[in-house]
């Protein structure tokens, strides 16, 4: 295959996407990227919920 032909094919397939596939996909490639998995999820989640629960007095 040519590289303009790689080119185009990778064009195509980039906006055959839709918005969720890209999110999902630029998602994963920063969870990989800093090692961020379901604890740390976990806890991320648990600390959002005791701010907000702080900030609005419950």
């Amino acid at each position: 295959m040519k590289p303009i032909s790689r080119v185009a094919a990778a064009i195509k397939r980039a906006r055959a996407l839709s918005d969720l596939d890209r999110c999902c996909a630029i998602w994963w490639l920063y969870r990989l990227h800093f090692g961020i998995n379901r604890d740390v999820m976990l806890g991320l989640a648990a600390v959002t919920i005791a701010q907000e629960r702080s900030r609005c007095g419950i």
